[in-house]
């Protein structure tokens, strides 16, 4: 053969095989590259119907997340409903949050610099059905003024720069499906204290007592109700309502046919805890009657702790 073509041939050959090693550097970047691009939390995406519990892990708080019945509840709160929006924002982390590049290998000074270390990581675990860890993940420090995070797998020594907003709840409370009710004073038909009856017409008149006929301002508690907050949840059977005082009763009544009910317990004039039943009026509006069939499960066989100062001023209240 022509030395001529041996020396085309080596020279195709050669190209050959630095393309095919190009190739190959590219397509296994867990190894050679920053893995840009991968899923933070690859196993639990791939599991997203199979989840069974989540844990968020900060210094000194440990918040446990449960599903049953298709619903996620929060252990530490007697295990109360998980806030929809709240749940939904972590899932967006779980199933969208990417690798952006790698940082390098850790050093404890690395730790500390990007908010690894235990004080200042979230840590989040993701369970299967049965309990298996499917990704354990620590969420350090943001970046770029919030666009991604600093983040490191355990298990693992890459630190890594992730996509993902991870902005959670600071308290227990926080993560608990809120408020309990939320009901703007300009909506309150009707406000009953005891066996007594405040009631207005529409908005522009003033409220009147039911059995006399007479005005009264009642406009001081109405503010109360605007956002009602559960601070902590028990179940009827762990609440004793006899190491409270002599609870109130108050009714709240709207013009579009909602009713609230809370029975009101205190105890030392410091802590305040009630009970929330909602119902409708003999005619309520189509949205409040929806409201009721798909929100009253939220509130039965339910003890809800109050804001100290809301607390009071409902506990206090008279007509």
């Amino acid at each position: 053969m022509n030395t001529k073509y041996l020396k085309q041939a080596f020279v195709l050959f050669l190209g050959s095989l630095i393309f095919a090693g190009t190739a190959l550097w590219f397509a296994v970047p867990e190894k050679n590259h920053n893995r840009g691009g991968e899923r933070l939390f690859a196993n639990t995406a791939a599991n997203i119907g199979n989840l069974g519990q989540i844990t968020i892990e900060t210094d000194g708080n440990v918040v446990n997340f449960r599903q049953e019945d298709s619903l996620w509840r929060v252990l530490e709160a007697g295990n109360y409903y998980a806030g929809y929006r709240q749940i939904n924002n972590l899932f967006n982390d779980l199933e969208t949050s990417r690798i952006f590049r790698r940082i390098g290998k850790e050093t404890p000074e690395d730790k500390q610099k990007y908010g690894l270390d235990k004080q200042e990581a979230v840590r989040i675990i993701t369970r299967d059905s049965i309990g298996r860890i499917l990704d354990s993940v620590r969420i350090g420090k943001a970046a770029a003024e919030n666009l991604y995070h600093f983040a490191q797998t355990d298990g693992e020594n890459d630190i890594f720069l992730v996509t993902g907003v991870f902005n959670f709840p600071q308290t227990i409370a926080s993560w608990l499906q809120q408020p309990l009710l939320s009901i703007p004073p300009t909506d309150i038909r009707s406000l009953k204290i005891g066996e007594q009856t405040a009631i207005r017409s529409n908005l522009i008149v003033p409220f009147k007592i039911k059995e006399s006929g007479k005005n009264t301002d009642v406009g001081r508690f109405l503010t109360a109700f605007g956002f009602v907050a559960a601070y902590d949840v028990r179940r009827s059977a762990d609440f004793d309502p006899s190491q409270y005082a002599e609870p109130k009763l108050i009714t709240v009544s709207t013009f579009d046919g909602l009713v609230a009910t809370l029975e009101i317990y205190n105890r030392e004039n410091k802590e305040y805890w009630t009970s929330l039943k909602i119902s409708t009026t003999t005619l309520p509006t189509t949205a409040v009657s929806d409201y009721i069939k798909s929100s009253a499960f939220l509130y039965e066989d339910w003890y809800f702790k109050l804001d100290p100062d809301i607390g009071r001023i409902l506990f206090n209240a008279f007509i």
